[in-house]
């Protein structure tokens, strides 16, 4: 079986397209580490002059520490007392990740509060814990690359694996792969595994090197502070305290999730069609149409299920948490992961039997 399984595997792996989409991934992945990386952290030093680098991280976490835990309306009058430029752009300014958030909820065009508080700025809040600051670009940083990577791992996946049934009808070997002993049973199952193991090894040779990456570059600092709290508006309308550890935690699980949801799916698309040209365009569209639900007023928790929604992670990691009623809650996102589990329980049962079914003509 072990066999069966490298060789289903090398014929996923060996196609010139595939090889194409896995340089254009890396390459991808590269680019965006580097333009959101340690290298390019910027902050206004006290000569005025901007620092760069490592050093600019090792001061953007001194400022963030002397205002570290629960947001005051103090603290955030002192941050604008103390670091807004004197300029009538100054709330445009790239001073420190202090300030940079603070002024972007409270702060007027020159730097000067807005009155704003604490709690309007951020209406769709419900937890009754305060907000908490700390140094966090490295997490927000991961989260954001993390987010836009995993799209287009979505399409190395429908690329891939979506001619590992439907090539062998173009070809017309599917006549001998089901008239052979073991072609209905341990042939498509070896392709099922083979599959989930491109998947799996695909999403981790993406999110691996992207959490070391970030985790030595800027260290587990900031673990502890709100999500909220960032200037890149992502995850702004989480209504409940979530920290940027954790939502950095229910990112991955929805990451793999969606890559076994999307995997599933694909599979049991090339089972049903006849040529593999068809599978890859109907796997694209099932892949990316589901994007305009949100627009199309589908509740959030419907096409949070779909794939490109856990890539892209905000929606479902925004849902109001479940069974509040029991205590702290459950996010969203676990109920995703029971849906992956399911949908890749689902698609052995259904690939194998449509692949076992198939007229041979």
């Amino acid at each position: 079986m072990m066999q069966m399984i490298g060789y289903e595997f090398g014929k996923i792996f060996r196609k010139k397209m595939v090889y194409a989409a896995l340089l254009f991934v890396g390459f991808m992945s590269l680019s965006m580490y580097i333009a959101r990386g340690i290298g390019q952290e910027v902050v206004l030093g006290p000569d005025g002059k901007y620092i760069l680098g490592k050093e600019a991280v090792r001061l953007d976490k001194e400022i963030a520490a002397r205002y570290k835990g629960p947001l005051t309306e103090e603290k955030v009058e002192e941050i604008l007392g103390v670091y807004a430029p004197a300029a009538p752009d100054a709330a445009f300014w790239k001073v420190n990740a202090t300030y940079d958030v603070v002024s972007t909820f409270w702060a007027e065009n020159d730097g000067s509060r807005n009155g704003l508080s604490i709690r309007e700025a951020f209406p769709g809040y419900e937890d009754e814990r305060e907000l908490v600051w700390d140094y966090n670009r490295g997490w927000i940083n991961f989260i954001e690359m993390g987010m836009y990577m995993m799209v287009f791992i979505g399409c190395l996946l429908v690329i891939a694996l979506s001619p590992v049934f439907s090539e062998e009808y173009t070809r017309g070997t599917d006549a001998l792969i089901l008239a052979s002993r073991h072609g209905k049973g341990r042939c498509a199952r070896a392709k099922l595994l083979a599959s989930y193991l491109f998947t799996l090894l695909s999403t981790g040779a993406l999110l691996i090197p992207m959490s070391l990456g970030f985790f030595l570059d800027y260290g587990p600092a900031g673990g502890g502070c709100s999500i909220q709290l960032n200037n890149h508006w992502i995850l702004l309308g989480t209504p409940y305290f979530l920290s940027c550890m954790e939502a950095a935690g229910l990112c991955l699980l929805l990451w793999v999730s969606g890559s076994l949801i999307l995997t599933a799916v694909t599979l049991t698309i090339s089972a049903l069609c006849k040529t593999s040209f068809l599978a890859v365009i109907v796997s694209l569209c099932v892949y990316g149409l589901p994007s305009l639900f949100a627009q199309m007023g589908m509740p959030p928790k419907l096409f949070s299920l779909n794939p490109i929604w856990c890539f892209l992670a905000e929606q479902p990691i925004m849902i109001p948490k479940i069974w509040t009623e029991s205590g702290a809650g459950l996010s969203y996102v676990w109920v995703i992961v029971v849906f992956a589990l399911l949908m890749t329980g689902l698609s052995f049962r259904l690939g194998r039997r449509i692949f076992a079914g198939h007229q041979v003509v």
